[in-house]
């Protein structure tokens, strides 16, 4: 799925996606994250996602807080928010909707005529999610030998869709809950969401948090807890991150569209050119004018 990506904090450890694909039918990916991050795009529009979370780190998807051992199902279509703290580690399987509905139709014994649009998850016990993630490696690991020698076959094979069927009993069970967006995403969630849409919207022009608190229509002590407890971050944090990072986008097409590092900077709200290069090479590891160079040569 095309995703927006905004970087929240600095930090250099590598992350690491491990990627197993089948051409246009599923998908197999084993993310380790080592960064902050704000990611939004939309689902694809046929296939389910199974997240299976080892560590969630106070990491969120969809609104939906993760839990160590959780596995959230988001469903096709879904419009996808996600706030990534250093240490988020899951496996997720993509799968089309229809294998996913006939694998939940054994498990539940009846059959589905279309699956939930919200997405849903499911706690397991601490040794049930160990033996899922040891399955899934193992998984992962056979299927990366077959596709070193040929390309994977478009069906599931076997042992993904034995896993899938471990997944599907696991929401079949009493613990499964349906945890849609507008249900259960907190006040202070809502809170940061609205005042993220707010700054998105208004980046370019000088965003005081008395004037955000105003437009939200909260005091600047709750829109500080709202922000740290979604984002990690603080409000100015956040506006900072975002301005550097809309700055990072303009300067890889600045060549072509004739601009300048400064004219980049005061459209995206920078007031002082200064601390704007050393807070953008913190996040970025080079400075606004390398990128700009690096991107004039490829």
């Amino acid at each position: 799925m095309p995703v927006k990506v905004d970087r929240l904090s600095a930090g250099w450890l590598p992350s690491r996606i491990r990627q197993i694909q089948s051409p246009g039918r599923w998908a197999l990916d084993l993310p380790e994250f080592n960064c902050a991050f704000r990611a939004i795009g939309d689902f694809n529009p046929d296939s389910v996602a199974l997240v299976a979370v080892e560590r969630a780190c106070g990491s969120t998807i969809c609104g939906i807080p993760l839990e160590d051992d959780l596995i959230l199902a988001i469903p096709a279509g879904t419009s996808v928010t996600a706030t990534v703290r250093p240490g988020l580690t899951y496996a997720v399987a993509i799968v089309p909707t229809a294998t996913w509905m006939e694998i939940q139709s054994v498990a539940t014994r009846t059959v589905l005529e279309q699956v939930s649009d919200r997405p849903a998850a499911v706690r397991l016990a601490a040794g049930e999610a160990q033996r899922i993630r040891s399955q899934m490696r193992s998984m992962a690991d056979h299927l990366a030998t077959v596709a070193s020698d040929s390309v994977l076959p478009q069906q599931p094979p076997g042992a993904f869709v034995e896993y899938l069927g471990v997944v599907a009993n696991a929401f079949a069970g009493p613990d499964s809950r349906e945890t849609g967006t507008a249900g259960s995403a907190s006040h202070h969630f809502r809170q940061a969401s609205a005042a993220e849409d707010f700054i998105r919207t208004h980046i370019r022009e000088d965003i005081p948090i008395v004037r955000l608190c105003k437009e939200i229509g909260v005091s600047r002590r709750q829109l500080e807890y709202a922000f740290r407890t979604t984002f990690a971050v603080t409000p100015l944090e956040f506006i900072r991150a975002l301005r550097l990072n809309e700055a990072r986008r303009l300067l890889t097409t600045a060549r072509a569209n004739g601009l300048s590092v400064t004219t980049i900077a005061m459209d995206v709200g920078v007031s002082h050119l200064g601390r704007f290069a050393a807070n953008y090479r913190l996040f970025f590891g080079e400075s606004p004018k390398e990128t700009l160079q690096r991107a004039g040569r490829s």
